[in-house]
């Protein structure tokens, strides 16, 4: 899936891609909005998903165990951000129950991990859309994506904006470089505005303006 679709929605900080295909545009309020690719997907629905309501990454590692419980349909659920004792964020989320469990008891944290409000390449999206599943729901009140492969954010001022790979998330630990091939699209945006020619078209997307 290409960036296209992204370019024009509202307050949009960064574009990213993840492993299967599926490429992202990430807003100023720490939602995404996902262009979905079928490509490796049993379902082959694909196009713009609704806008989360809250999106984190986290470490695919992670993910895979916090998934596990949440989308488990024979316990309840719910997954939250963590807060220190003065209300502060921690930088971690948990998955918890809501209810008692065999010998765990209603209020258990079941696993707990990392989390950053930014993607990087290395790290994964977790759109949040509905924080808890009940018992005998799959967890569909959040979406856990796949692995960055490249980031773009928008240049604050002139200039086609870089790719970029900085920081890591709940484990995940990358160094700084410049990610993607090809062209930019922002570039690509900015150069549709004002009408030109690109010298390689993206697949699906007119040569000329």
């Amino acid at each position: 899936m290409d960036y296209t679709p992204l370019l024009d929605l509202d307050d949009l900080e960064s574009l990213f891609k993840t492993e299967r295909g599926s490429t992202y545009a990430h807003h100023a309020n720490a939602t995404t909005t996902r262009n979905r690719s079928s490509e490796n997907h049993s379902d082959k629905t694909q196009g713009l998903q609704p806008r989360s309501g809250k999106t984190v990454f986290m470490a695919p590692k992670d993910i895979e165990v916090i998934g596990g419980y949440f989308q488990n349909p024979d316990m309840a659920t719910k997954f939250t951000p963590l807060f220190d004792k003065d209300g502060k964020p921690t930088g971690k989320a948990a998955v918890t129950l809501l209810e008692d469990y065999g010998p765990k008891k209603a209020g258990t944290v079941l696993y707990e991990a990392g989390y950053q409000t930014k993607p990087v390449v290395g790290a994964a999206p977790v759109e949040i859309y509905k924080s808890e599943s009940k018992t005998g729901d799959t967890g569909k009140g959040i979406h856990f994506g796949n692995k960055i492969v490249e980031v773009y954010e928008k240049p604050q001022s002139g200039g086609g904006g870089e790719g970029r790979s900085i920081g890591g998330a709940g484990g995940v630990s990358v160094s700084k470089r410049s990610m993607g091939e090809g062209v930019n699209p922002f570039a690509i945006n900015k150069l549709y505005a004002t009408g030109g020619s690109v010298d390689k078209a993206l697949p699906g997307n007119k040569r000329l303006i």
